[in-house]
């Protein structure tokens, strides 16, 4: 059983904050990009705990259908997404998707939107102003 507050989230959100402000400064200089590193980890992992499984969800239906294939029923989220994404990958590089270039793409494009969204939060409308 896990406490109501602060969640999971809410504790990486404050180790970032702390290495980030007090930790980065105290250490030695060679040692504060580890000190970034590591408050980046935090930070990233809350926001996927805070996303849930739905990235997840909307990349597995993605990758099927650019597949050509239904989605079978989920037992594992992160493993079927991956085989998926893999499958995926396998058929690129075999040529197999030639004439669909421009489907899979955007598609793929769509995916690495929301990865960014998670990992670079705001990334996608600095993009946009250039």
């Amino acid at each position: 059983m896990t406490q109501d507050r602060p969640g999971r989230a809410e504790l990486l959100e404050a180790v970032a904050e702390f290495l980030f402000t007090e930790v980065r400064n105290a250490v030695p200089r060679e040692q504060r990009f580890q000190v970034l590193v590591a408050a980046n980890i935090c930070a990233v992992v809350a926001r996927e705990i805070h996303a849930g499984p739905e990235p997840l969800l909307l990349d597995l239906l993605l990758f099927n259908s650019l597949l050509d294939r239904d989605v079978p029923e989920v037992n594992d989220l992160n493993r079927d997404t991956r085989a998926s994404q893999a499958e995926l990958a396998r058929r690129l590089r075999s040529g197999a998707l030639d004439d669909r270039l421009d489907e899979v793409a955007a598609g793929l494009r769509e995916h690495i939107r929301r990865q960014l969204a998670i990992a670079r939060p705001g990334y996608d409308e600095h993009d946009s102003q250039d």
